[in-house]
């Protein structure tokens, strides 16, 4: 079990299914179809290749950590992954439709800016720029599972842009969490993310005050559809993520990280599915 835990967490197939739960609770929000599959396989194929990528080539670092080891250990099984990701965004390209390729391209340049220094005078991927960094992040999780999965085609706009807007904001508490957990690394870096520049405590302050607006959000959500089901989905997400960044507290390895904090964006999809029977 430990073994398949360990693949499911640190191969991004968690994450991934993850991604594809938010697109397609985003779809039941704006009362929308499920999205073709082309749409899905597209989602989870990009975020298996970007994050195997990511730790195949990523440099090792002097803060031992459990996927750490397991990316030195599965070189091979990474580059299966990476071949799978290819083709299953190869395979979705022929059933997307042409509109998703504007937002394949918006991803694609901020994907890119995040991870590479591409931009004139710019010597660094604006990753390692900390305030920059969590705000591209969570914008581009926020318009792969917002904007790509509805476009904005036939959808409430004022509905479309509280989703969006809430959907930023829990990612940002999200990655908060994850640059609380890197805040040493960071700093040895000389990456000036939120918790480097203004501590422990006052990060999950923010991260408390952020989930409170996101309430609020979803308090105003409710005024305008009565669709109480919806709302309680959003009130016991984030009464749980609260509880899991609690535990954040008392915990400090991956598995806390990525099955507790990640798995809150599944956690959540779920409670909204929940709320349509």
């Amino acid at each position: 079990m430990r073994n398949l835990a360990d693949f499911l967490l640190f191969s991004a197939v968690f994450i991934g299914l993850c991604a594809v739960a938010l697109c397609w609770e985003t779809n039941i929000l704006l009362g929308l179809k499920p999205a073709h599959w082309s749409l899905y396989s597209f989602v989870f194929g990009a975020t298996i290749l970007q994050y195997n990528l990511h730790y195949f080539f990523k440099k090792q670092h002097a803060f031992p950590s459990e996927r750490q080891d397991w990316s030195i250990r599965n070189r091979t099984t990474q580059k299966v992954l990476i071949g799978i990701g290819l083709v299953l965004i190869g395979i979705s390209m022929f059933w997307l439709e042409p509109r998703h390729f504007i937002v394949l391209v918006v991803l694609a340049v901020l994907a890119s800016l995040y991870s590479f220094p591409l931009l004139p005078l710019v010597r660094k991927p604006l990753k390692e720029y900390g305030l920059l960094k969590i705000v591209l992040l969570s914008l581009e999780w926020t318009l792969v599972t917002v904007w790509f999965p509805a476009d904005q085609q036939g959808v409430d706009m004022t509905s479309y842009w509280l989703v969006f807007i809430r959907r930023f904001l829990y990612m940002f508490v999200l990655c908060l969490l994850f640059d609380l957990r890197d805040k040493e690394l960071d700093a040895a870096n000389g990456i000036r993310t939120l918790p480097v520049r203004f501590g422990t405590k006052a990060t999950y302050q923010l991260a408390d005050g952020l989930l409170v607006l996101f309430l609020v959000i979803s308090l105003g959500q409710l005024f305008r559809t009565g669709n109480y089901p919806f709302f309680h989905a959003m009130l016991l997400s984030a009464a749980l993520t609260r509880f899991v960044i609690q535990q954040t507290k008392k915990i400090n390895n991956d598995y806390i990280y990525l099955a507790g904090i990640d798995g809150m964006m599944l956690v959540q999809a779920i409670l909204v599915g929940l709320g349509t029977l």
